[in-house]
């Protein structure tokens, strides 16, 4: 099952500014067996522009997921924040 077969089944998580970042926080919230699904991705890697949102990629979860994937990605943003201070 994927977001095209059943689009009520998934909700978009967050929207990366492009396919790094985007592929970054897929590998985190897959680690902690969350299935993400990537939306747009085709065009970021044809035009990797990040101003304006052309490559702006979305991260779609299952809807089930969403409230621990949102909780994971806050809890790595916060860690970053940490090591930067440091």
């Amino acid at each position: 099952m994927n977001p095209v077969d059943n689009p009520n089944a998934f909700v978009k998580l967050v929207t990366a500014g492009g396919l790094p970042e985007a592929d970054l926080w897929k590998a985190v919230l897959e680690s902690a067996g969350i299935t993400v699904y990537l939306r747009h991705e085709a065009l970021a890697t044809v035009e990797p522009v990040t101003v304006g949102g052309y490559a702006a990629v979305d991260l779609w979860v299952p809807r089930e997921e969403a409230i621990r994937a949102m909780e994971i990605l806050q809890d790595e943003r916060v860690a970053d924040e940490v090591e930067e201070d440091q």
